[in-house]
């Protein structure tokens, strides 16, 4: 345990201004003469990553991504993957997990939409404070994130956000005060947009009038990765630990603002302490970070995230087959001869969006193996065949370690690290690099100077088609880059002056592609030979090879015979990192490439296909819609839903086990049906900088579709199961109750559930609070509580919610205060957020 007081006064004012900002980027400067450790931390919101990335991390248990989560509708569940996390940060070597991200989906295509959890506060805040409890129980840290408002990835690092303070109380700001009220966090992460003029991590309203005033936060704030601009706001805010190194804003700078008096040393000190107190809350005097990172890939820890998995997945359509009068939901063996998988995403690993929630995941497979594998096992006679049917990749895609070659041999490629920007220096470094994807942030060896080095990248690739293929690249730095094919060498990138123009890719920081072809014979490696350097001060640092081979004209045609000649055909269709990831937002929410006209066209060739949608928000989905022509009778997603995703949604297709998901977020028919159209993309403001307003206020997600008669694709809420349950009248405990008395006696709502069908059904019934007569504008009705239950064939039970104060207050401006207007209110009992799809409605009174 750390003698704060006693380190305080040990540390000079420039070690204390050195403390409060990261040594490397994961971890804190130690100061052991002060009994001073240091704190490491680690991304986190689908697993550990530890300090490595892509091939160089180590592995670990990738839980289902935020919008999964999300879709479980199930808080006990969101404690024990926090408690999984916990016992994986400890595995790690890390103190505090970079998680879980909060932010509310405003609109359909943010980039990071995959990586929250749903478009509803009350929702995304009782998950987390569940996780956020389970997780801190192992003595690891969360850092809540991202704080606030940082809901679009466009000119993220400048957009100043324009929101009214009703809607940035009741939406944005609730999910972190419930994980700070509820789950008890110690930290928290601060965003890199503006709020009202001032960056999120120099805004003391936020920092420390509302987080810690307010809610009585004592936790400490780290910024976003580089999104701290200024010493004397920073500190004067509450910012406690700018990260990661090199030092650019704390360290000397706030020495010299100490000196000149713009800061208080005692200012400092009270950073110092937060830093401390979190360290001692972590014990991260007992454990290490320099000990190895451990991975421990546990059958119970797949099985739970297995469990997430079907948890989190939503049926979205089941009707009945017009030929047999039954839906195609589940597949049953029995009597198949030929199944059809088609799809691009059907042989991918598209469990994890990108960015900041990636990790090196343990061994997982594709839906197509898990498929093949379990009919093989369960109906030997029934034969599955495959067709991509389209590509969707944007750039050349990146080749994986079977296809490649090391100089002696060996999968993978040769990479050779080299201190200093001159990449013909001597080799300090030699590894193999498992893919042609390499992310050098926060990865490189410690013998290498990590803002200023050079690395060559040598080796060969393995054709497995003759004809003409086309090689990218895509550098964040200087690179030259030649191919060798039958002793003929081509040159496909000469850039060492780092001219080539910036594109979206790497954060922004990646060059556009550059691409040549060169003919390839199967089986006849393709040498590669790769120099490059750094040329992002920030660290930063990337390189991206990809090779495109030839595709047949009439793959699109080959899927359709496929599909025409099967019992059952299985489409899967999706996005990748190339279209969703942090650092953009979607343009669409289109499918990429030729998916839509794919599935069409599937289910005109074979009317029994399952569209399984593999992407982290929501798609337009034409094909899905009631009216259209031809709709697909099966459609079921799972997002990105983790290592276990090819295996959870096996189970789902194949009646193994009921899909048990909710929508978290609304599906909407048309982008332009969205809320924040017309918002969506910043404008300049009067400062010249982006301004992104929040127009549409409280009407967010179904309460705009609700207000405005916009109906959507998909309500929020909704998803089916493939048992039935019978909901009866809804009893409540009394029907009028003074404001005052809610906190400590709630309303007691009771719904009866009767399963009278032959299988398990999963049922979330959910509770709406609707204000009749309210003085102020609302929305027609909000969550406010719901019940997960798994109702077993042939038996009764009984859903019981509660509502407290919570469930009626809205934030009053006079006030300034949460405020329980006295007057008539609806407690709404729904399937989800449809209209069509309320249950009853029993009328309270509050006085």
């Amino acid at each position: 345990m750390i003698d704060i007081d006693a380190a305080l006064d040990a540390l000079t004012l420039d070690q204390k201004c050195r403390l409060v900002a990261g040594e490397t980027n994961w971890r804190t400067m130690a100061f052991p003469e002060a009994g001073i450790p240091q704190l490491k931390m680690s991304d986190g919101p689908t697993g550990l990553r530890g300090e490595g990335h892509g091939s160089s991390g180590t592995p670990g248990v990738a839980v289902p991504a935020g919008i999964t989560l999300g879709a479980t509708w199930d808080p006990d569940l969101l404690g024990e993957i926090g408690d999984l996390l916990g016992k994986e940060a400890i595995r790690k070597r890390a103190h505090v997990v970079l998680g879980p991200t909060v932010n509310l989906h405003r609109t359909p295509v943010g980039g990071r939409t995959f990586e929250c959890y749903s478009e509803d506060p009350e929702l995304s805040g009782a998950l987390a404070a569940t996780y956020v409890r389970a997780v801190q129980a192992h003595d690891v840290a969360v850092t809540v994130k991202h704080f606030v408002c940082n809901d679009t990835e466009i000119d993220r690092l400048t957009v100043d956000v324009d929101v009214d303070e009703r809607t940035l109380r009741e939406l944005y700001l609730r999910p972190f005060e419930r994980a700070v009220k509820e789950g008890g966090a110690w930290g928290i992460m601060s965003a890199y947009n503006r709020v009202a003029g001032e960056h999120a991590a120099e805004n003391r309203r936020l920092l420390t009038d509302i987080l810690r005033t307010e809610w009585g936060f004592d936790g400490y704030v780290v910024s976003d990765w580089f999104g701290v601009h200024e010493p004397v706001g920073a500190a004067n805010a509450g910012l406690t630990l700018e990260m990661p190194a090199p030092v650019r804003v704390y360290g000397q700078r706030l020495v010299d603002a100490v000196e000149r008096g713009d800061v208080t040393e005692a200012t400092v000190d009270g950073l110092v302490r937060d830093l401390l107190t979190v360290m001692n809350r972590t014990k991260a005097d007992e454990r290490s970070c320099d000990e190895a990172e451990e991975s421990l890939d546990d059958p119970a820890e797949r099985a739970l995230t297995r469990r997430a998995a079907i948890s989190g997945t939503v049926l979205l359509r089941n009707a009945p087959v017009p030929s047999t009068g039954q839906p195609v939901l589940p597949i049953l063996a029995t009597g198949l001869t030929r199944v059809a998988v088609i799809g691009p995403n059907a042989t991918i690993d598209r469990s994890m969006g990108g960015g900041s929630a990636s990790l090196t995941p343990f061994a997982h497979r594709t839906l197509l193996d898990a498929l093949t594998d379990r009919l093989a096992a369960d109906a030997p006679d029934v034969e599955v065949t495959y067709e991509p049917g389209v590509r969707i990749d944007r750039l050349t895609p990146i080749v994986r370690r079977s296809q490649l070659r090391t100089p002696a041999g060996e999968p993978g490629l040769r990479l050779e690290y080299v201190n200093g920007i001159d990449w013909d220096a001597p080799t300090a470094v030699e590894t193999v690099a498992a893919t042609s994807m390499l992310r050098f942030f926060g990865t490189t060896p410690g013998e290498i100077d990590a803002s200023a080095f050079g690395a060559r990248v040598t080796g060969s690739f393995v054709p497995e088609i003759d004809g003409p293929h086309e090689i990218g690249v895509v550098s964040t730095g200087p690179v030259t880059m030649t191919a060798t094919s039958d002793g003929e060498t081509i040159t496909v990138v000469d850039d060492p002056d780092m001219l080539l123009p910036r594109t979206r890719e790497f954060f922004g920081y990646g060059s556009e592609e550059t691409v040549a072809v060169v003919d390839a014979v199967a089986g006849q490696p393709i040498e590669i030979a790769v120099k490059w350097r750094t040329g992002a001060a920030n660290g930063f640092a990337a390189l991206r090879v990809g090779v495109r081979p030839p595709d047949p004209t009439d793959l699109i045609e080959h899927a359709i015979a496929s599909a025409a000649d099967a019992d059952i055909a299985i489409v899967v269709v999706g996005t990748n990192d190339e279209w969703e990831t942090e650092g953009f937002d979607r343009e669409t929410m289109d499918l990429p490439g030729r998916q839509d006209e794919l599935v069409e066209r599937v289910v005109a060739a074979n009317p029994n296909t399952v569209v399984v949608v593999n992407a982290g928000s929501p798609v337009t989905a034409d094909w899905a819609a009631e009216d259209h022509p031809q709709p697909a009778p099966a459609v079921v997603t799972s997002f990105f839903a983790g290592q276990e995703q090819a295996e959870a949604m096996v189970d789902v297709l194949l009646g193994v086990a009921d899909p048990g998901g909710r929508l978290p977020t609304t599906y909407p028919k048309r982008l332009d049906d969205m809320p924040a159209t017309g918002n969506h993309i910043p404008t300049v403001g009067d400062d010249g900088l982006p301004l992104q307003r929040y127009e549409e206020g409280l009407f967010v997600g179904y309460r705009h579709y609700e207000a405005t008669g916009v109906a959507p694709r998909f309500w929020f809420g909704h998803g089916l199961s493939y048992g039935s349950c019978t909901w009866g009248d809804v009893s409540v405990d009394r029907v009028s109750s003074a404001a005052t008395d809610l906190d400590t006696t709630p309303i007691e709502v009771v719904v009866p559930l009767v399963n009278d069908g032959g299988r398990a059904a999963t049922v979330v019934v959910q509770a709406y609070v609707a204000p009749i007569a309210a003085s102020v504008v609302r929305p027609l009705r909000e969550l406010k509580a719901w019940a997960k239950l798994t109702v077993e064939a042939a038996t009764a039970t009984d859903a019981t919610m509660q509502f407290g104060t919570d469930a009626f207050h809205h934030w009053d401006l006079d006030a300034n205060a949460w405020v329980v207007e006295p007057g008539e209110y609806d407690i709404v009992i729904a399937h989800s957020a449809s209209p069509d799809a309320e249950h009853s409605r029993t009328r309270i009174t509050v006085t």
